[in-house]
C-alpha cells in the first residue's frame, strides 16, 4: 500500500532576513546550518509533467532524494496554501537515478540552485531559501500550524505565496525581460 503525504506550505518574500530570522529564532527551533541544494527537475520535451501538474525531481543537499509532487486535483479556489501530494525517498546515486528518468523518457531537465536554511519546531518545518532572485522563507505545516505561526510571526494574508519557486522565476523572468529556464547562480 501506498502512502500519499500530502504537503501544505505557503512561501513569504523576506525582505530583512535578520528581522525574520530573530523572530523564527524566537520559538526555539532546532536550527539546520545552511546546505547548498541542486534540484534537477524532469519532464518530456513536451512539458507533459507540468501541463498535468505533476513535479519530478532528484535533489542534492544534506541528503540526495527522489520526489513526485502532484497537485490535488481538488483545491478550493479562495485556499490560501500550496497542496500538493508529495512522495519522497532517499538515493544514494543521484546520477544513476538521472539516468534512469532520462532512460524513461523524461529528457528534459530543469535545474534549480538554493541555500536553504532549516528551523524544525515540533509541528512545523521552517526554512529560508535564498535563490538566484531573491530570499524567501517556506512554512509547511497544517493548516491551523501554519495559520498560527503567520500569527506569531506577523505575516499578512496579503504576503502568503502559494506557487512554486518555478512559478516565481517566472514572472520574474517576465518582469526583466529574461529568457532563462534554469534557477542557477
Amino acid at each position: 500500500m501506498v502512502h500519499e503525504n500530502k504537503e501544505i506550505e505557503i512561501k513569504i518574500k523576506i525582505d530583512n532576513l535578520q528581522e525574520f530570522e530573530k523572530k523564527v529564532l524566537a520559538l526555539q527551533p532546532k536550527v539546520i546550518d545552511e546546505v547548498f541544494q541542486r534540484t534537477i527537475r524532469f519532464d518530456t520535451n513536451s512539458c507533459d509533467l507540468e501541463k498535468k501538474g505533476i513535479f519530478v525531481r532528484v535533489r542534492s543537499g544534506s541528503k540526495n532524494t527522489w520526489t513526485v509532487k502532484k497537485k490535488l486535483e481538488k483545491v478550493e479556489q479562495e485556499d490560501k496554501y500550496l497542496q500538493r501530494n508529495e512522495w519522497e525517498v532517499e538515493i544514494s546515486d543521484l546520477q544513476t537515478a538521472r539516468q534512469m528518468l532520462i532512460a524513461l523518457g523524461f529528457e528534459k531537465e530543469f535545474i534549480m540552485e538554493k541555500y536553504r536554511k532549516k528551523f524544525i519546531l515540533p509541528t512545523a518545518e521552517i526554512t529560508i531559501d535564498r535563490l538566484p532572485f531573491g530570499i524567501f522563507a517556506e512554512i509547511e505545516a497544517s493548516k491551523d500550524e501554519i495559520n498560527r505561526l503567520t500569527k506569531l510571526l506577523r505575516i499578512k494574508a496579503s504576503q502568503r505565496i502559494t506557487v512554486t519557486y518555478w512559478d516565481l522565476h517566472d514572472k520574474y523572468n517576465i518582469r526583466h525581460h529574461l529568457l532563462e529556464e534554469n534557477i542557477v547562480f
